[in-house]
C-alpha cells in the first residue's frame, strides 16, 4: 500500500502561500549560465536553478533542465493569462512519495528515483498563476484539471482521463461537476479532510481526474480561447455560462455522453498500472455521500 498511496501523493498537489521572489544580481547571471544546475528559458524571461538534495546524477539533472525547457514552451503555447511568474524559479528535487507542489518562485517535485514526477503540472502552476497569490481564491477546479491536462498531453501521464471517467461511470462513481466548482464544497474533493489516508488520496485523485477530463472535453470540443476565459476565475457557474453559452450542468450532460461513448480501461492496462484493483477497493469504502447529486 505504500507504493499505492506514493502513486497519488506524486500527482496531487498541495498549494500553500507561495515564497518571496530571490532577486538576483545581473552581474551573477553571466556566470550563472556555466552553472550546471541553472538553465535559463530561450526567451531569457525565467532562470531555474535545480536544488539537487538527493545527489541524483548530472545526466538526470541534465534530463530535467529539458523537461523544463520543453515543459514552458508548451505552457507558453497554450493559454495565457495576466498572471507575471516570478523571474527566478527554484527546482527541489526531492526524496521519497511527498506532495508535489508549484508555487510562485518555488516548485518541489518527487518521485524522482522513480521517473514519476509531474513536473509539468507543477509547472503550470508556477507560469499560469493560481487564484490570488496562489491561495484558493479562486477555487481549484480549472486550475488543477488544466494542469493535470497539461501533464496528460505533455508530461509523464500514461493513460487518459477519459478512461479513468469510463471508469468512475462504470462503476456509479462520479462526482458531480457542480460540486467541483462550489467554493462551499471544492475544498472536500481537492482538499478532502478524511482520517483515512487511502481514501483521501484516492477521492483527491478522482477530483482531479474529473477536472482533467471535463476541461479535455471543453478544449477539445470548443478551444482553448473559450477555456482561457475561465481559467482562474471567480464566481465560476456565471463564468462559464457566459463564456460557451450552456449552464454547467448541460455542458455536464455533452460531458458524460460523450465519455459514455468512450473505449474503458482494457485488462492488460489495468495490470501494468499496478495499483488499479487497490484504487477499486478504495473506491468501493468511499461514503456515498461525495457522489451524489443535490
Amino acid at each position: 500500500m505504500l507504493k499505492f498511496r506514493g502513486f497519488f501523493l506524486i500527482i496531487i498537489l498541495l498549494l500553500t502561500a507561495c515564497t518571496q521572489d530571490t532577486v538576483v544580481p545581473k552581474e551573477k547571471l553571466q556566470d550563472e549560465k556555466n552553472d550546471e544546475n541553472i538553465v535559463v528559458t530561450a526567451d531569457g524571461k525565467i532562470t531555474f536553478e535545480i536544488i539537487n538534495t538527493i545527489k541524483v546524477p548530472q545526466e538526470k539533472v541534465e534530463s530535467i533542465k529539458d523537461e523544463l525547457l520543453h515543459a514552458y514552451d508548451d505552457i507558453q503555447n497554450s493559454i495565457h493569462t495576466a498572471y507575471v511568474p516570478s523571474e527566478r524559479i527554484k527546482v527541489y528535487l526531492n526524496e521519497g512519495y511527498d506532495v508535489s507542489l508549484g508555487l510562485k518562485s518555488k516548485i518541489e517535485l518527487f518521485g524522482i528515483k522513480e521517473n514519476q514526477y509531474p513536473l509539468v503540472h507543477e509547472l503550470t502552476h508556477s507560469i499560469l498563476g493560481y487564484g490570488n497569490n496562489f491561495d484558493r481564491s479562486s477555487g481549484y477546479f480549472t486550475q488543477e484539471g488544466f494542469a493535470s491536462y497539461m501533464e496528460e498531453m505533455y508530461g509523464k501521464t500514461e493513460t487518459s482521463s477519459h478512461q479513468f471517467m469510463k471508469y468512475f461511470m462504470d462503476s456509479n462513481k462520479l462526482i458531480p461537476i457542480s460540486k467541483l466548482i462550489d467554493p462551499n464544497q471544492d475544498d472536500s474533493y481537492f482538499r478532502p479532510d478524511l482520517t483515512n489516508p487511502e481514501q483521501l488520496d484516492t477521492l483527491r485523485w478522482m477530483s482531479y481526474t474529473h477536472a482533467a477530463s471535463f476541461i479535455k472535453y471543453l478544449i477539445d470540443t470548443y478551444g482553448l480561447e473559450k477555456f482561457e476565459q475561465i481559467y482562474n476565475e471567480k464566481d465560476l457557474v456565471k463564468k462559464i455560462e457566459g463564456v460557451y453559452g450552456k449552464s454547467v450542468g448541460e455542458l455536464e450532460n455533452d460531458w458524460l455522453v460523450f465519455i459514455n461513448n468512450q473505449t474503458g480501461l482494457t485488462y492488460e492496462e489495468k495490470l501494468k498500472m499496478g495499483y488499479f484493483y487497490d484504487v477499486n477497493s478504495i473506491i468501493i469504502q468511499i461514503d456515498p455521500k461525495y457522489f451524489t447529486k443535490e
